[in-house]
């Protein structure tokens, strides 16, 4: 594999800019081979008289080697030694990636001292513990309870550990519901603390083993921050080095040496490489990540403190949380397991890779189940004879399922294309580091994007589905179909590993499914994560299939069949208006969480407008189209477009920023490939892409119009209800590739790699705060890695609560609009462990510096 090709794929995503910028340097070698060969006579007369080149003169630390190895070079080799080596090489991505490799290494530093101190505490409770079970099995103090009312006092043990277990699965399954914290002072109280947040005094304390199960997580988070450390020092080391190898090719001069030697003397970066570049680049070969064990001891800190870290993190991860011999091999075989690697070779690939097989059944099911439901659709939309059951009954039920399984689809195109473009949406959706649950690998080969697996998954509803649909098309009267695929649905959720094969493949597929719809349908109960307001504005491009609901059990109760309508069923339209409704619940919830009313009472109007727009509907085809509602369904139809148009731009998408290079647009668009590399700009093509989703979702979001310019003759045809239906998931395509794009954009510019990991022991600002290691460690409580107060400059400003600055508010909005999606969600949660709560959704300040 070319090393191009090896970096494109093993770079980290929202890293990627920080790293050597390889093809454009192979681009540049080009334009210095072009002038050389024109002037290949005057390269062979040897006209410079200079014996050093102008590279090797610039840097005085290198005279002494280039003295060693005298060489001629021409006038055009100095001319290129200095662009490419000098000014662009050295003078921008050397220093780039340097720059980047120390801030790394500084947040690293932080992490480790905390979680040094961390483990000091554990250390301390433990064997207090341990000291205080002894003395109480010495006096016997727990047979203080005599016999009378024994029998008793076990029952409510028993009553009480039952819904302790209960309690601990949905507190386990993200589903125990929380006040939010902003209403509340029995659950905390904010901090005046910048960038953090503390928990009341009063809350229980944790125990010996619920801190090592909260270490255990924190120390595998930072082991495997570690690896992605290591992999950009070691890619980069490697990249710099191919690329002064090919600039002597090219340009037939020797500065390779000079180039190490310098780098090694004057850069961090290099010298902090334990072993030699060739050495490295072997095991980057093999698929294997150096030293991933900690096998490669190092005598201090400042000889590679990555290694040194990598070795203080196994030790206390083996030896320190490791109660037994047992627990040892265990803990030792889970960091085996998490080796980052570089990249796949073919071999591995052929022999592991289920992608293939996988993607083989899907084609086939998807293939057959797409025939099948293009012919029910022909049924519907072209069938000869008047037929009220297909028309009116068959074609929205199954049309409402058809609805849902084409957004599926749809989204698997959607992780295509985030794949393709170098979008790190695995870890926006699920908000963690992969690696951290088993052994798959951090790489962006196709085999590990876990695509092929969802539309394996998505096969197995779609094909029942299809079946279901053609036998109820065909008998052209209701079935019980409808409740049979109910069923294959609930089946394949409970469905038990082995029946299925790679169903245990699935498991967290199925559960992050069930676990962020039960969170939609009670939305304000809980905290407002990415998956729940994510699924909660799919689902509300989904109104169409909502309505199926309750015309579903209206045609299959003893309502007649042409009661069931929207014209005449009130259930139909109350079910339209769910979604929205959902979604302005969230919004308040999130406000309640942060109490920062800006974005979230701002996008609570817009639902609260989308409500109002879909009830006016309702009470216009109920109505039969009265003229009297005809005015208020077309004002508030009106307004709720505007806004829903202008929030998808503007927050949704960060758009209309005029203030940046790219028009109406913003500097970041991966959709429109690779920035020119001599202009650094995009191309006119590639942001074309953009102003078309602009232009469509404006026009989609006006599809009301239809009902208002032809309600009697198009408003209660089901060929007309479908096709906006369509349209609309369409539109939500478009807008989910941008949403998640938008996303990664905040992710690269704080450099978030890795989720938020909850501590047992409180964390301050000053490492060298004497009371850490004697105050009393059982009296404290959980926060996360990710609050640590920054002494470094803030990579984005603009997310920062605007209520915070001391600017103007008409400034601050300007700022924060930019990046006021970041806020729509609560980052990936922290709780204390002892009595099961949520953990703090910091206010909009601190929650937004948490990415650092």
């Amino acid at each position: 594999m070319k090393f191009g090709d090896h970096l494109n794929e093993s770079a980290v995503p929202e890293w990627r800019d920080k790293y050597i910028d390889y093809k454009g340097g192979k681009k540049r070698l080009k334009e210095c081979r072009k002038l050389l060969s024109l002037e290949i006579e005057q390269l062979a007369s040897g006209g410079s008289s200079s014996n050093v080149s102008h590279y090797s003169q610039s840097h005085p630390s290198m005279r002494s080697r280039s003295s060693q190895t005298v060489k001629s070079y021409t006038f055009l080799q100095r001319q290129c030694a200095k662009d490419f080596l000098e000014n662009w090489l050295i003078g921008e991505e050397l220093n780039k990636c340097n720059e980047f490799y120390l801030w790394l290494l500084e947040q690293s530093k932080k992490t480790f001292v905390v979680l040094q101190y961390q483990i000091s505490f554990y250390q301390k409770q433990r064997d207090t513990e341990l000291e205080l079970k002894s003395l109480t099995q010495l006096h016997g103090i727990s047979k203080q309870y005599g016999s009378i009312g024994r029998a008793e006092g076990n029952a409510k043990r028993i009553c009480h550990d039952y819904l302790s277990r209960f309690k601990d699965f949905l507190v386990k399954n993200d589903l125990w519901p929380s006040w939010p914290k902003g209403l509340t002072g029995v659950w905390g109280e904010k901090s005046s603390h910048r960038g953090r947040e503390t928990f009341n005094r009063a809350s229980l304390p944790v125990t010996a083993d619920q801190a090592k199960k909260l270490l255990s997580d924190a120390l595998i988070d930072f082991y495997n921050y570690l690896q992605l450390v290591k992999t950009f020092r070691d890619l980069n080391v490697t990249g710099f080095r191919k690329m002064v190898k090919k600039f002597d090719k090219t340009c037939k001069t020797d500065e390779m040496v000079n180039m190490m030697d310098y780098a090694k003397n004057n850069y961090l970066l290099f010298q902090h490489v334990h072993a030699s570049v060739t050495l490295m680049t072997q095991r980057m070969q093999q698929t294997t990540s150096a030293q991933a064990t900690g096998k490669v001891k190092v005598s201090d800190e400042t000889e590679d403190p990555l290694i040194f870290w990598e070795n203080k993190m196994t030790e206390w991860y083996t030896k320190d949380l490791a109660s037994s011999d047992s627990a040892q091999k265990r803990h030792n075989k889970r960091l085996k397991k998490l080796s980052v690697q570089y990249t796949l070779n073919e071999q591995m690939i052929h022999r592991n890779n289920r992608a293939i097989v996988q993607m083989f059944f899907s084609g086939i099911g998807l293939g057959i189940s797409t025939a099948l439901i293009t012919y029910t659709l022909y049924l519907s939309f072209f069938y000869k004879q008047h037929n009220f059951m297909i028309h009116k009954i068959l074609f929205p039920l199954w049309g409402g399922w058809y609805m849902v399984l084409f957004l599926a689809t749809l989204f698997q195109l959607n992780c295509f294309i985030w794949h393709r473009i170098g979008i790190n949406y695995r870890f926006i959706m699920l908000g963690e580091f992969h690696s951290k649950n088993g052994t798959q690998l951090f790489n962006n080969d196709f085999a590990t994007s876990a695509i092929s697996l969802q539309l394996y998954f998505l096969t197995f509803l779609v094909v029942p589905c299809a079946i279901c649909a053609i036998i109820s098309f065909h008998w052209k009267h209701v079935t019980p179909c409808g409740f049979i695929y109910i069923g294959v649905i609930l089946f394949l959720f409970i469905c038990p590993n082995g029946v299925i094969p790679y169903w245990d493949k699935v498991v967290s597929m199925r559960k992050w499914i069930f676990v962020a719809i039960f969170r939609l349908v009670f939305s304000g109960l809980y905290p407002v994560e990415f998956g729940d307001f994510f699924i909660g504005d799919i689902v509300c491009s989904l109104t169409y299939s909502m309505s199926d609901i309750a015309m579903f059990f209206c045609v299959y109760s003893s309502t007649p069949n042409n009661q069931c309508g929207s014209s005449h069923s009130r259930a139909v339209n109350v079910m339209a208006c769910i979604p929205n409704y959902w979604r302005f619940i969230q919004c308040l919830r999130r406000f309640g969480d942060s109490g920062d009313w800006f974005p979230h009472l701002l996008n609570a109007i817009k639902y609260a407008l989308g409500i109002a727009y879909y009830g006016f509907l309702s009470a216009y085809r109920l109505s039969g189209h009265s003229k009297d509602i005809r005015p208020p369904f077309i004002l508030f139809a009106a307004l709720y477009a505007i806004v829903a148009a202008g929030w998808d731009l503007i927050m949704d998408w960060s758009l209309f920023q005029t203030a940046h290079q790219n028009w109406l647009l913003r500097n970041d668009l991966y959709l429109a490939g690779k920035k020119n590399w001599k202009t650094g700009k995009y191309s006119l093509k590639g942001k074309l892409i953009y102003y078309m989703a602009m232009v469509l979702d404006v026009l989609i979001r006006f599809q009301w119009i239809v009902y208002a310019v032809a309600p009697k003759t198009i408003q209660q045809s089901a060929k007309t209800s479908f096709i906006l239906a369509l349209t609309e998931a369409f539109r939500r395509f478009i807008w989910i590739i941008f949403r998640v794009e938008n996303e990664h954009v905040a992710n690269v510019h704080l450099f978030k790699v890795n989720g938020e990991s909850p501590l047992p022991y409180p964390v301050y600002n000053s490492y060298e705060d004497s009371e850490l290691l004697t105050r009393d460690s059982t009296t404290v409580d959980s926060i996360s890695l990710s609050n640590l107060a920054s002494t470094l400059e803030e990579p984005i400003a603009a997310y920062h609560s605007m209520l915070r600055k001391k600017t103007g508010i008409l400034d601050s909005l300007s700022r924060s609009l930019p990046w006021a999606h970041a806020g729509d969600f609560q980052r990936p949660p922290t709780y204390n462990y002892d009595n099961n709560r949520r953990g703090q959704d910091s206010d909009s300040e601190s929650e937004t510096e948490s990415f650092t």
